[in-house]
């Protein structure tokens, strides 16, 4: 293969096919190289909230955007994407997290997003039937959720309908460089050039920029998610009350925690300083885990030659979940809500989540190389980002900036001495 692209990007997940999606209608010659399938790996596997609710202060105006997007999107893509607007709710249990919620309601409030405050009895018109343990919640009435696996094929279909080219099995070596600026990219199949690059790879993102000499700091958390045998319709709001958990309208229920599991790795020792105070916060919601995963990536180097390796060989990441997790988030999903205590799990999954130490992601084009392009670091809540960060990315390479801002999640952060903290309500 000797080709030539206007742009090059590099994975195949929401962030990367929406990508392709708004540079294709913006007339641009674009081919998607995908070491896997499309949407194989998190872009499939997450919760499908899509929610402006209880986000970093950056993120409330690219949310409130995307908002728009998602409300069009079947529309615009001619597709069935199980689309539904019923809100996002999340319980507090004392009057400190009761703060920390009105808090950050007035700050939702100045970029005008609203969000309400239920007491108990207005919980109960969200929620019919709930058992929930809690002072009361916050609920953000236009927020909803989507199937994550239809969304980004219907993205990929629709940008193949306007141009692009996704090549699926065709892990990306190399992003080949001339006079410090990109020039293409050394495929298992032959090489590609093309003056852009988009590095949308997820959780491989880190391993990949660091033979450009680039230092993302990325920890994977490996979450658990079971999706239910059909119940009786109680609410379409995505929820969290200490168990998440979103009813679709075929009456299963995907459910969740927080609780997740990290695989070691030499990536976890060399990011360690920058993950320290985010790993002391949730501690007991992280489990610290040695596997065959951990095995073979503490094997391996930081050669281009290990990378082409490793991509190869983990097509698909595909870990196996946490029963013993998803048996005890089932056991609740039945005390907090009675109606669904003959439901059980049908099937279950688990994917890595590729977190940065303040759980923005890096939106940003790069200066050294240019022409490298970033969109990952999406820390569990990339999902519905993913059509506005394809649409911000499609800016900066066509129109030379974005329409929004997105400073706060430039890739300089990491290295100019900014205070990495996660936004967190209480």
């Amino acid at each position: 293969m000797d080709r030539t692209a206007d742009v090059v990007v590099i994975g195949a997940g929401i962030a990367g096919t929406a990508t392709a999606y708004y540079l294709a209608r913006g007339g641009a010659r674009v081919i998607v190289c995908e070491k896997g399938e499309i949407a194989g790996e998190q872009s499939s596997r997450n919760w499908g909230f899509v929610r402006q609710q209880g986000r970093d202060p950056a993120e409330i105006p690219l949310m409130m955007e995307a908002n728009k997007i998602w409300r069009g999107l079947e529309r615009e893509l001619n597709a069935d994407l199980e689309w539904i607007s019923a809100g996002n709710m999340v319980t507090f249990a004392t009057e400190e997290e009761r703060a920390g919620w009105e808090a950050w309601q007035k700050t939702a409030a100045q970029y005008g997003l609203s969000s309400r405050i239920l007491g108990r009895a207005e919980m109960e018109a969200v929620i019919p039937g709930n058992a929930f343990d809690c002072l009361g919640g916050i609920f953000t009435e236009n927020d909803g959720q989507a199937e994550p696996a239809k969304v980004t094929a219907a993205l990929a279909r629709a940008a193949e309908g306007r141009g692009a080219e996704f090549l699926t099995h065709c892990a990306v070596y190399e992003v080949e460089t001339t006079a410090g600026a990109v020039s293409g990219v050394i495929t298992e199949r032959g090489g590609i050039r093309a003056p852009v690059v988009v590095c949308a790879a997820g959780a491989w993102s880190g391993r990949m920029l660091r033979t450009l000499g680039l230092k993302l700091p990325q920890m994977w958390l490996k979450g658990s998610v079971a999706r239910t045998t059909p119940g009786p319709i109680i609410s379409h709001s995505a929820t969290w009350t200490g168990v998440a958990f979103r009813q679709r309208r075929d009456g299963t229920f995907n459910i969740a925690t927080r609780s997740a599991d990290h695989d070691l790795t030499v990536e976890s020792l060399l990011n360690l300083p920058a993950f320290m105070g985010s790993f002391a916060r949730n501690k007991r919601a992280i489990k610290l885990r040695l596997n065959h995963l951990s095995r073979d990536l503490l094997a391996g180097s930081f050669s281009k030659a290990a990378l082409g390796r490793e991509l190869t060989t983990h097509r698909i990441l595909d870990p196996t979940p946490n029963h013993k997790v998803l048996n005890q988030t089932l056991a609740a999903l039945h005390r907090l809500l009675p109606a669904t205590a003959e439901v059980r799990i049908d099937r279950s999954w688990a994917g890595y989540i590729d977190m940065t130490p303040d759980m923005l992601p890096a939106i940003d084009a790069v200066g050294e190389p240019s022409g490298l392009v970033l969109a990952t670091g999406f820390s569990g809540h990339g999902f519905g980002m993913g059509p506005i960060v394809g649409r911000l990315v499609s800016e900066l390479i066509l129109n030379g900036e974005a329409s929004l801002d997105l400073s706060a999640f430039r890739f300089g952060r990491f290295h100019d001495g900014t205070k990495l903290t996660p936004h967190t309500v209480v």
